[in-house]
């Protein structure tokens, strides 16, 4: 799977009218520039911005993912992304899912409040995807699998309630209980929606993943609105807000085989006591018997 550079989708809302390159493309290139400002500026690196009259208005947002620039380094993921578009990308509806979103469009729904949190493009435009072409073959797979949707949705759930940025990474620590590596987690929303849309968006997006992308060893999809990510390895630089299975404050994790050994001790020992007990047992009463013998003789 493609994890560096910049990865673009090129979407269709619909049929769209034939727009005058020059006048069209000008204006995409306005709403770059103003995005590229105003997300570097701005404290949760997010910005929408409307250039131009009809029928060539342009609508766009941009946002820096968490675990990706901030400040100018934002800005310059963004304006970079623009400067790359030639004269045929611009006249389309664009996407960006890199270090930064960036969507664009004639539509005045990329900038509305989404119903529902469908995302911007509506429920039947098929989202931005990208998984590993490798799948799940070895270990215990369907624990794995159900372990990696856990991951998902605990991350979810974090990122919906992690205000202002509606931002939040995880790790499940799959050494506990398999052989397989740990797996690593990205969710987030665009903070102007509320926790309640951020959750069904990026539930939506869940929903999606059908039993052939849950096998692969790592993915990503997004839409407009709201984005996730996970990775069989460490593909962001900080420490993971989540880590599941959780453990109690100030203990550490015990490997699982070394915990399994705690447990076949007292299953070893306990029996070989209750026996020695009962022959101990055995042994006194037979004693007892045979002085008794001996002093009625």
């Amino acid at each position: 799977m493609a994890t560096t550079g910049v990865l673009i989708l090129l979407l269709l809302l619909g049929p769209t009218p034939f727009l005058a390159a020059a006048d069209f493309c000008d204006n995409v290139k306005a709403v770059g520039a103003a995005l590229s400002k105003n997300a570097s500026s701005s404290p949760v690196n997010f910005a929408t911005s409307t250039f131009g009259q009809a029928p060539d208005v342009v609508y766009a947002l941009a946002l820096c993912l968490g675990d990706g620039p901030v400040g100018s380094a934002c800005g310059d993921c963004i304006s970079n992304w623009f400067a790359q578009l030639n004269q045929t990308q611009c006249n389309k509806v664009g996407a960006n899912y890199g270090g930064c979103i960036v969507v664009y469009g004639a539509s005045a729904d990329i900038l509305a409040a989404p119903s529902n949190a469908t995302g911007g493009y509506g429920d039947n435009t098929p989202p931005f995807q990208d998984w590993n072409i490798r799948n799940v073959t070895t270990g215990d797979v369907p624990r794995i699998v159900n372990l990696t949707r856990e991951l998902l949705v605990g991350t979810a759930k974090m990122a919906a309630t992690t205000t202002p940025k509606l931002y939040a990474t995880g790790v499940m620590d799959m050494e506990r209980v398999t052989t397989y590596p740990n797996v690593y987690s990205l969710a987030q929303c665009t903070p102007d929606l509320s926790a309640d849309d951020c959750s069904a968006c990026l539930r939506r997006l869940l929903g999606m993943v059908n039993s052939t992308m849950v096998l692969r060893m790592g993915g990503q999809m997004g839409v407009t609105r709201c984005y996730f990510r996970y990775e069989a390895s460490h593909f962001y630089g900080a420490q993971p807000m989540l880590s599941l299975p959780s453990s109690p404050p100030g203990t550490t994790p015990t490997p699982t085989k070394r915990r399994s050994m705690l447990w076949v001790i007292p299953v070893a020992v306990v029996p070989l006591a209750a026996a020695a007990f009962f022959f101990f047992i055995c042994y006194c009463r037979r004693l007892k018997r045979q002085r008794k013998g001996m002093l009625i003789i």
